[in-house]
């Protein structure tokens, strides 16, 4: 390193050292770097941890996730210096160094930099967020709802305010070159929710986007066309929600359902357009309740359900019936209200046998498995889950399942831990959780979670609280990259077993664990 780029980089050393010490992040004070360095994100982000080139390429190369990388120095100089000269860095190797430096992909490139990537880099860039490594990023835990409704912050209006179209403005300007391209870019993400919206629309061609513009202006009559674009767009939120949770999802969801219904209302549609049309609504419905139920706001989950169910019965379908029935079963068991429960419960085991459907009757019969567990009815909810486990087994989803895209027999087996708990078998749950553990992937960090606590919940049952603090924590760690405000309640919910425990050195330790990842003990 040049002698004046070692001076340069010890400064920046110590005034980081004294910003940490007040408590500031490492994206605040890269910010106040950049007021003073005209340099690169990724330079930038090397100043404020105070690191050499040679400490972050050797992180770097500890943190591939293949054990293939071979990043040098000179390449990470490279990448510094880009667009102004050097090289640019693959979206993948941007991801690793967000990790290095504890902050978000995007944060990492100019938007100029970010415009030069294809959709499904940008989509790994929009993804990439390691804030919550940092102990001084503090996330926010509340859920937002409906307007009006008591206890929670406002979903952010249909039409963004002022400040908001600045900022899809600049976000448009970074997806789209073109300009009457971005001038319609812009029109269908305020339709669609604002900034995050984004993520689902790049993925569509000039025409689709042309194709669903005419639709929400009432321009054109609704074709097949049209639908499959709505379709699919709703199968990327279900993808998002997956990775990511319901924060951004929620917001686009509640403004495409608003826009089908719209077009519902006032649209010219022929009767096979409306009928698929109607799905397309219930499936928004069915998302946007789930959403909400995932940020703990009952009262406008079970509005969004009780909704899909009136479009279901419409379409006269008893598969969309169980469906929706069988999520306010499950939500009413976290609730804790086993009598409706019950009710929800056997409304969808009625509609399930009706459809003649096998998945459905899978999916259906694991929530009347819990429910009936949870009544302390233990025979009849495992025999239950056998079924259900069967039925999912060798069962492919065709287009008229969509919404059965999660449906695998391991996925369904899983709540067999939940009622060995309910019945007091605790070694049996422990062993199932054991086994459906390793066989969980990385991309369902909402079934890892759950697994955990569960896990956990067994531990505390036998009194093994050094290993239920741990199974704790690390639920705790994979839920901070996540948005559902169910699976933070839940946690805190599995710590309160450890009440008597309050003394105990591990408890003490998980308590500090969860205050620096900002879950409330």
């Amino acid at each position: 390193m040049p002698a004046e780029g070692y001076r340069i980089l010890l400064g920046c050393r110590r005034r980081s050292e004294a910003l940490r010490a007040c408590s500031l992040t490492f994206d605040q004070i890269a910010g106040v770097f950049a007021l003073d360095h005209e340099v690169s994100p990724l330079r930038l982000y090397r100043y404020a941890h105070g690191r050499t080139a040679s400490d972050v390429v050797a992180a770097y190369n500890d943190l591939d996730p293949a054990g293939t990388a071979c990043l040098r120095t000179a390449r990470l100089y490279d990448h510094e210096s880009w667009p102004q000269a050097g090289r640019r860095p693959g979206a993948g190797a941007v991801a690793i160094l967000a990790r290095v430096y504890l902050t978000t992909a995007r944060h990492l490139v100019t938007d100029e930099v970010y415009a030069s990537y294809g959709a499904r880099d940008r989509d790994l860039l929009d993804r990439e967020d390691h804030r919550h490594l940092d102990p001084h990023h503090r996330r926010q835990v509340s859920a937002p709802a409906v307007p009006g409704t008591k206890g929670t912050e406002a979903l952010p209006p249909l039409v963004p305010a002022p400040a908001r179209c600045a900022d899809l403005l600049r976000a448009v300007g970074a997806e789209e070159a073109d300009v009457k391209r971005r001038e319609l870019l812009f029109e269908l993400a305020l339709i669609l929710g604002g900034t995050p919206s984004l993520g689902l629309l790049r993925h569509l061609t000039p025409p689709e986007r042309e194709r669903l513009a005419a639709a929400a202006r009432h321009r054109v009559p609704i074709d097949a066309a049209t639908i499959d674009v709505l379709e699919r767009l709703t199968d990327r939120l279900w993808a998002m929600d997956e990775a990511s949770g319901p924060r951004r999802v929620l917001p686009v969801a509640e403004a495409k359902r608003a826009l089908v219904d719209d077009i519902l209302r006032r649209g010219s549609l022929t009767p096979a357009a409306r009928e698929r049309l109607l799905r397309v609504y219930w499936s928004l419905s069915h998302m946007t309740g789930w959403c909400h139920y995932d940020l703990l706001d009952y009262t406008n989950a079970a509005r969004r359900y009780t909704e899909g169910l009136a479009a279901a019965h419409e379409l006269g379908n008893p598969v969309l019936l169980a469906h929706l029935h069988g999520l306010m079963a499950d939500m009413a068991i976290h609730q804790g209200k086993p009598t409706v429960a019950m009710d929800h419960a056997f409304a969808a085991e009625g509609w399930a046998k009706s459809s003649g459907s096998g998945p459905q009757q899978a999916a259906t019969y694991s929530i009347v498995a819990r429910a009936l567990s949870n009544t302390r009815r233990d025979e009849e909810g495992l025999r239950m889950l056998d079924r259900a486990v069967r039925l999912a087994d060798g069962h492919r989803n065709g287009t008229e399942l969509r919404h059965l895209f999660w449906l695998e027999p391991d996925r369904i087996a899983r709540h067999a831990v939940f009622c060995h708990i309910k019945a007091g078998r605790l070694d049996r749950a422990m062993a199932e959780a054991e086994r459906k553990l390793a066989k969980t992937g990385s991309g369902s960090a909402r079934t890892e979670c759950i697994l955990r606590l569960e896990y956990a919940t067994a531990l505390i049952g036998k009194q093994e609280v050094p290993a239920a603090a741990a199974m704790i924590g690390r639920a705790a760690r994979i839920v901070t990259g996540h948005s559902s405000v169910r699976l933070v309640h839940s946690i805190r919910q599995t710590r309160a077993r450890l009440a008597p425990w309050e003394d105990n050195r591990h408890v003490r330790d998980l308590d500090e664990r969860l205050r620096s990842l900002s879950i409330p003990v």
